[in-house]
């Protein structure tokens, strides 16, 4: 699948018959994946969510149950799914359940986005649109990557992080686990921003910021520890000042 896409603009590309997509969180974020999904032309069963009342809709897709449906071996074994969570630990937990269940985590990538073809880019990850990854970058698992982001060659982006709208990141940048980037930051080649640190938006990180602090600032400068929990999805928001 991720092939077809690699290396241009990528076409809209009808899927064959499939177990149909099942969207695990049904907030912002549940109803952008269900956009791209609708874009890709994938057949879609509907959501999981916590939140919200077994058969209430989220935009014209029907809530199938709560997160405690992923236990049912033969509801998994119909669907697909992609976890649409915002906050990095819980999608992460989640996304990971399934796949020791046995069942398929899918990849979503936005046909505006172009991907280099010698780019690696992991199961549950999605690509919102206009985004741009350049040569032999490495993207893991379940990241998040929100629209008009791009991402410099060699970088690597490991498993649960998520960047903002109009992050930009230069050649050879590490991102560790579960990291967070506020809306436009920037981070110039070489650096590494720690597992489970928090860049603030319109921060410009020129140096590395060590793992679990808080970095705000042009240029990033450590504020204090991070503020996490796993539920918020924008931990920046929470920063003790």
């Amino acid at each position: 699948m991720i092939a077809s896409l690699l290396g241009r603009q990528a076409k809209l590309l009808p899927m064959p018959a499939v177990k149909p997509l099942v969207i695990v969180g049904g907030g912002m974020h549940g109803r952008v994946v269900l956009d791209i999904a609708k874009t890709l032309q994938w057949p879609v069963a509907g959501f999981l969510d916590d939140l919200r009342e077994t058969g209430s809709r989220v935009d014209d897709q029907v809530v199938l149950g709560n997160t405690g449906r992923l236990s049912d071996i033969a509801f998994t074994d119909r669907h697909r799914f992609h976890v649409a969570i915002g906050n990095n630990t819980a999608r992460r937990r989640f996304a990971d359940d399934l796949r020791a269940r046995g069942s398929e985590v899918v990849t979503l990538i936005h046909p505006s986005a172009w991907v280099s073809p010698t780019a690696t880019i992991g199961s549950g990850t999605v690509l919102v649109g206009a985004n741009m990854v350049f040569s032999a970058a490495w993207i893991g698992n379940d990241v998040l990557i929100d629209p008009d982001t791009t991402i410099g060659a060699n970088s690597r982006i490991e498993d649960g992080v998520y960047l903002c709208p109009g992050c930009h990141l230069g050649a050879n940048v590490t991102c560790e686990e579960e990291c967070f980037l506020g809306i436009g930051a920037v981070a110039i080649p070489n650096v590494v921003i720690g597992r489970r640190a928090v860049v603030g938006a319109g921060a410009v990180v020129i140096r590395n910021i060590p793992q679990g602090k808080l970095a705000v600032g042009n240029p990033a400068h450590v504020k204090g520890d991070a503020v996490l929990d796993d539920f918020s999805p924008y931990p920046a928001r929470r920063r003790e000042d």
